[in-house]
């Protein structure tokens, strides 16, 4: 199969075939990261297209020396920050705001038990719900790792910072997300059903 660098550069010489096969390779990859970014199915189709036009335009600039892969998720994360910040003017967190604790990850719950697939699966939901409500800075980080399953390194080349960057903003960002979860929790009188800081 042919390399995705080989195909960016015989784009770049005007062969279209090789960028439509660009596109067919990585669409579902880049919808996913869009998709969970913004939440609304209709808008993702529309900020993904975006992407895949940018990519175009600015295909001369990417570095066939690097894998193709990162670079294409940064102009998606990036569309989809710019989308999110024309709908409505976010608030960022600095990522240098003070080191707070460890989070504590949720018990495992076992898959036998239909009680427990039915609260797993109500966890889930409320923690996709969290994701939104977080600044779009950390919503990246956390879709990007635990979501699309990158690793710290992989996360650190398409944000384009270093891998320890991307551990303090890891941290930082599910420390965010569980404060939104326990504070729901706590609207509704679930807060002892989280597992405690330890």
């Amino acid at each position: 199969m042919i390399g995705d660098e080989i195909l960016a550069a015989q784009t770049l010489e005007g062969d279209l075939s090789a960028f439509e096969e660009l596109v067919n390779r990585h669409k579902n990859s880049v919808f996913a990261i869009v998709y969970k970014m913004i939440g609304q199915y209709q808008e993702a189709e529309d900020v993904c297209q975006e992407v895949f036009i940018t990519v175009y335009e600015k295909l001369y600039q990417f570095d066939r020396n690097k894998k193709f892969g990162p670079w294409l998720h940064r102009i998606a994360v990036n569309a989809s920050i710019s989308a999110l910040r024309k709908k409505k003017k976010v608030i960022s967190l600095n990522f240098d705001e003070a080191y707070t604790r460890p989070y504590e990850p949720y018990p495992q719950l076992y898959m036998t038990d239909p009680q427990s697939m039915f609260e797993k699966k109500e966890l889930k939901a409320e923690i996709n719900a969290a994701i939104m409500e977080l600044p779009e800075n950390y919503r990246a980080v956390i879709i990007l790792r635990y979501q699309m399953d990158y690793k710290n390194q992989e996360v650190a080349s398409i944000l384009g910072v270093s891998k320890e960057n991307v551990e303090v903003r890891v941290h930082r960002a599910r420390n965010a997300l569980r404060k939104i979860v326990l504070k729901k929790w706590e609207e509704r009188g679930l807060k002892n059903e989280l597992p405690a800081n330890r």
